[in-house]
């Protein structure tokens, strides 16, 4: 830089304010596929829920949301009042995947175990604990009724649980089969889609514990999955670095076929959501996803075009997706807690917004 030089001087200044991570006041926001946001977000700020990374995020009821962290909590916020409803800390690691149905709430954990709490139980205690993975619990979801959880570790194993009992009904060892995400397929009480780092995914049948089909496998880790609401479809997400594996994945379960591929994030694509369809915002089918790379993207379904891009810079990996059906979404994240968008139509085309963290 040459002395006096204030070109240089200011172009230096912008660099380090940049490299800085901060909280966001104000965002304008460009998207790596070309779609750019120039509007201008006045995002509330609560204090922080976690003492830590947020690893996990599931929608309650509107406008509250579940949480795990780093920090081996479970938290209930209502992020409308800013209010935190309940804290529970009684895992000993972080907390990895959270779930509920109705106000029983499942949390898993590093520590290898599932506790189940009680949102309307005084006290900081859980109602019980399945225990019987070897080691860390990656995945869990619950039939509609919330009568069986379906459980996957890094132990290799998947295990099915009667949650009126309390008790394990059943459990599969698949070699190399580290489980990474699995998911109730809707309309169905016998059927879980599976994902895991053998770059598989399955299709589990729970009145015998085998799969009842399984997808091609894949170059890369496969890294969640969700369902469509008709159960016909099934959404996965893959590891990757520099461009590089770093998709998404439709796959047809009534025909046992892939679909299409969403190729545009640059690190691992974490979290991946089916998006309840809004004829104000788009006519046509959506899918939302997360990635290390501080993005989320929202997708047309059909014909894979990126329609939006949403930048978290300095927040971190994203870790995870829950969306409501008022189109309100929730993105957790490793440095900067949670985000709340909302998703609304901008200039004919579907648009995500900061509104408030926590």
């Amino acid at each position: 830089m040459q002395p006096g030089c204030f070109e240089c001087f200011n172009t230096l200044c912008m660099g380090l304010r940049k490299s800085k991570p901060r909280r966001f006041q104000g965002y304008d926001g460009v998207s790596s596929s070309g779609v750019e946001s120039k509007t201008v977000q006045s995002v509330v700020e609560h204090g922080s829920i976690h003492g830590d990374a947020v690893t996990c995020i599931d929608a309650y009821a509107p406008g509250t949301s579940l949480t795990g962290g780093k920090d081996n909590s479970v938290v209930l916020f209502n992020w409308k009042q800013g209010v935190t409803l309940r804290q529970w800390t009684g895992h000993s690691r972080d907390v990895t995947k959270v779930k509920h149905v109705g106000e029983t709430i499942f949390s898993s954990s590093r520590d290898k175990t599932i506790k189940v709490w009680q949102a309307s139980k005084a006290g900081n205690e859980p109602i019980s604990t399945f225990e019987g993975h070897r080691l860390v619990v990656t995945a869990i979801d619950l039939n509609e009724d919330g009568t069986l959880l379906f459980s996957g570790s890094r132990d290799n194993c998947v295990r099915l649980w009667d949650t009126t009992k309390n008790t394990s009904i059943s459990e599969k060892e698949v070699s190399r089969n580290l489980v990474s995400c699995v998911k109730w397929i809707p309309g169905t009480q016998t059927r879980v889609a599976q994902t895991g780092e053998d770059k598989m995914v399955r299709i589990w049948d729970t009145r015998n514990m085998q799969p009842s089909f399984t997808f091609p496998a894949q170059q890369y880790f496969q890294t969640c999955c969700d369902c469509s609401r008709n159960g016909q479809f099934i959404l996965t997400c893959s590891n990757g670095f520099n461009g590089k594996g770093c998709e998404a994945t439709l796959w047809d379960v009534r025909e046992q076929k892939m679909i299409c591929r969403y190729i545009g994030h640059q690190q691992t694509t974490s979290a991946c959501v089916f998006l309840p369809r809004l004829e104000h915002v788009w006519s046509k089918d959506l899918i939302a996803t997360a990635s290390h790379d501080s993005t989320v993207k929202i997708w047309e379904r059909d014909s894979t075009e990126c329609l939006t891009t949403l930048d978290f810079s300095g927040a971190g990996p994203l870790t995870d997706l829950c969306v409501w059906d008022d189109g309100s979404l929730c993105v957790s994240t490793t440095n900067m807690g949670v985000y709340l968008c909302i998703m609304a139509s901008h200039e004919g085309k579907p648009e995500l917004t900061k509104k408030c963290q926590f």
